[in-house]
């Protein structure tokens, strides 16, 4: 079947329709960690209050959790199949994927600054994205290949000066331009991410959280010119999250920007319904 990729409003939508594949472009910053296998299926500030109480977040539903590199992606999409907006990413690493059996990555928390954005990324690849406000703050870098931002903070829309995730970024002495070209085509590793039904809000037609009824799986296929930074908390005793909206997150001391940053969403693949 041929996706129909162009965006549109309808009748029976509430916002505006952009379906899959998307082809995006932007800034990109990304902070790792790891996880023991040994790790607790993850609970808490690592869900959204509305997947925290549904299958979304129980392992004998939705498989279980097998660790392995922990991600924070932090995203300006200056260009977009549903318009610019800013976004971030907690996946805390690998889970089964009981439709297949086999293991992939998967998004248990993301914030994004238009509902737009959350709908259509919830409608067509089951990523669970709720609204939040970003806040940038420019370096003094005078180089376009140097590292744009000093510090990078997330909150709720409500309470925009009260962050829930702040990154304070400082630029390394070695490879910290973004020249380095990068490409997920030539990682060691799988980049597929596979993600369970979504639940629905009673209000979606208003909040823009809509649910889905089948898995999805896609590859992450993105590439840049990287550069290298160092990184440290920006809340109060060094944290990264609050760990109540967002994990307080422990990631390495350096971490990966991308210039001239272009990610690609594919089709996803629908591996069954919830009742499969």
């Amino acid at each position: 079947m041929q996706p129909d990729t162009a965006a549109s409003h309808s009748l029976d939508e509430p916002f505006l329709v952009a379906p899959s594949p998307w082809e995006c472009k932007g800034e990109f910053f990304w902070l790792f960690g790891y996880a023991s296998s040994s790790m607790p299926y993850p609970t808490g500030a690592a869900f959204g209050d509305l997947e925290r109480d549904s299958a979304y977040a129980q392992a004998k539903e939705t498989g279980e959790y097998k660790g392995g590199i922990m991600n924070v992606m932090i995203v300006r999409y200056k260009d977009t199949n549903a318009g610019p907006y800013d976004e971030i990413i907690f996946s805390p690493g690998t889970f089964t994927v009981p439709p297949t059996g086999k293991i992939a990555q998967r998004i248990t928390r993301i914030y994004v600054s238009t509902k737009e954005s959350v709908f259509n990324g919830r409608r067509n690849w089951n990523i669970p994205k709720h609204l939040a406000h970003f806040t940038f703050t420019p370096s003094d870098a005078s180089s376009p290949k140097a590292l744009p931002y000093s510090r990078i903070t997330v909150a709720s829309p409500e309470t925009p000066d009260k962050p829930f995730f702040a990154v304070d970024l400082t630029p390394t002495m070695l490879l910290g331009s973004g020249i380095i070209p990068f490409n997920t085509k030539y990682l060691p590793m799988s980049t597929d991410m596979a993600h369970p039904p979504l639940p629905q809000s009673p209000n979606w037609r208003e909040d823009a959280l809509v649910g889905t009824d089948r898995w999805c799986l896609m590859p992450l296929l993105m590439k840049g010119k990287a550069g290298f930074f160092r990184c440290k908390g920006g809340l109060e005793d060094g944290k990264y999250g609050d760990n109540e909206a967002f994990p307080d997150f422990r990631p390495w001391s350096v971490g990966m920007w991308l210039r001239d940053f272009e990610l690609e969403f594919p089709v996803g693949e629908h591996l069954g319904k919830k009742e499969d």
